[in-house]
């Protein structure tokens, strides 16, 4: 069946909004961002966009505007898309037209926040959409009880989306870059396999001192969390020392790998790491 994408418009939407936070990410009715908050979002500069089956929403992106020291930006909320959507390119849609609605607002820069062991969204920001990470929240959001979070502290990546950036715009196209040769790029944490099958993190050299090098974080901490969360735990804290300390030096993510041997964060070094 086809789907729409277009502005909220009606009440039901902003209902239908509501209850599909509910589920998509198993939030209660009382964590998820009530109807009349989000017409009140929209109706003074936000952007609400959804993916329609017919009336039937599937999918939608939601931010507002903010600001810090002087900059004006758009920060992307929430992106959800119903589990059965999942994998046919309809996130990437819905945060394409969230891009134009912030063009047209006058605003350049969309930021927003994503768990760093969670590949698949690693993929969607950092390479189809050529967003770039430069800094790492710890915690963010505090203890959570949602199925998404798995209990583990709300670590964060902040990306940032130069939306009209010739990056950006040759990712539109679907100009990605090539990357030839990255597996020989050092390696900031050594992995082995364990037993149960899945990855185990070395504690991570902080020291390297190259223009690119790799990160690797697990394929799926979906499977690691629903298994072993003592080592779902010990990702966390060995990344979050791993990002934290090569943001600080200047380091920027700016690709995201995969092979058969697992799954990496490129890290490139650059005066300014958000440009």
């Amino acid at each position: 069946m086809p789907v729409e994408i277009r502005d909220f418009e009606q009440p039901l939407d902003y209902e239908a909004c509501a209850q599909l936070q509910v589920d998509v990410w198993g939030f209660s009715a009382a964590d998820a961002v009530p109807p009349l908050h989000l017409i009140a979002m929209h109706h003074y500069g936000g952007i609400l966009v959804g993916a329609f089956e017919r009336e039937r929403m599937v999918g939608f992106v939601c931010g507002f505007s903010g600001w810090d020291r002087g900059r004006v930006f758009h920060h992307s909320h929430m992106l959800g898309v119903l589990p059965e959507h999942r994998g046919s390119g309809l996130g990437e849609k819905l945060k394409w037209a969230q891009r134009e609605r912030v063009i047209e607002q006058g605003i350049e820069l969309v930021n927003w926040t994503f768990d760093p062991l969670q590949a698949v969204n690693a993929n969607l920001n950092v390479n189809r959409l050529a967003a770039i990470v430069g800094k790492y929240r710890v915690n963010i959001y505090g203890e959570s009880k949602s199925p998404l979070h798995g209990s583990l502290p709300t670590d964060r990546f902040e990306a940032e989306w130069l939306v009209s950036s010739e990056r950006v715009t040759k990712a539109l196209r679907g100009e990605l870059p090539g990357w030839p040769s990255w597996e020989s790029l050092p390696r900031a944490n050594a992995t082995e396999t364990a037993t149960s099958g899945f990855r185990v993190s070395a504690k991570a050299d902080l020291d390297i001192d190259e223009d690119a090098l790799l990160a690797e974080i697990p394929e799926s901490i979906n499977k690691i969390m629903a298994e072993d969360m003592d080592l779902a735990l010990d990702w966390r804290l060995k990344t979050r020392e791993l990002f934290g300390a090569y943001f600080e030096r200047g380091y920027a993510v700016k690709g995201f790998h995969r092979s058969e041997v697992g799954a990496f964060y490129r890290l490139e070094r650059e005066e300014t790491p958000s440009d």
